[in-house]
């Protein structure tokens, strides 16, 4: 019994951990809700002085959300030296920056609409459309979900924010779709 409890415990705790880190990469607290909120805001405007410094704590939080709005933040105003940092953070490469990836889950093109219902509530405390956009991108990143077409074609949803996203923020001065593949390989 007690080699058992031995072996048992350890793997018991690690997948507590394991659970624990998955859902910590999709969530958002009250004060990151704030955080992405407030710094959503440099999305169209230059960070300078303190703003930056506020960009430059999301860049270093754990959520992964908030740094991805951070290095979208900094590659679209102050350019090339954070090109890295902004494939790193919006790659579907589990390779190019270690994040959980659970099993892919197909979704009919015809519930869709009852699936993002399920993330109205989260999306209204979110109050720029772009931070809605990065937050699925995030989720759906994680969650691994695909739409399947009418003729069997799929498409990964989080790509589908990812390209959205991209061209929202980025528009003319950068090809979205460059990006993504550049994120991803």
């Amino acid at each position: 019994m007690k080699k058992l409890t031995k072996l048992v415990l350890p793997l018991l705790l690690l997948a507590c951990l394991f659970s624990a880190a998955r859902a910590e990469a999709i969530s958002l607290t009250d004060n990151e809700v704030k955080l992405i909120n407030g710094i959503a805001a440099f999305i169209d405007r230059k960070p300078e002085g303190q703003s930056l410094r506020l960009i430059e704590s999301a860049m270093r939080s754990q959520n992964v959300a908030l740094r991805g709005m951070a290095a979208l933040i900094l590659f679209k105003h102050y350019g090339e030296s954070f090109r890295a940092q902004l494939l790193r953070n919006f790659t579907l490469n589990p390779a190019n920056d270690r994040f959980v990836a659970e099993k892919t889950v197909l979704v009919k093109m015809e519930n869709l609409n009852r699936l993002l219902a399920t993330y109205a509530e989260l999306m209204k405390s979110l109050k720029d459309e772009r931070t809605r956009q990065l937050f699925l991108f995030y989720h759906f990143r994680h969650k691994q979900v695909s739409i399947l077409g009418s003729a069997g074609e799929q498409l990964s949803m989080a790509a589908f924010y990812r390209i959205g996203l991209f061209e929202r923020v980025l528009g003319q001065t950068h090809d979205a779709l460059a990006l993504a593949t550049n994120a991803d390989n």
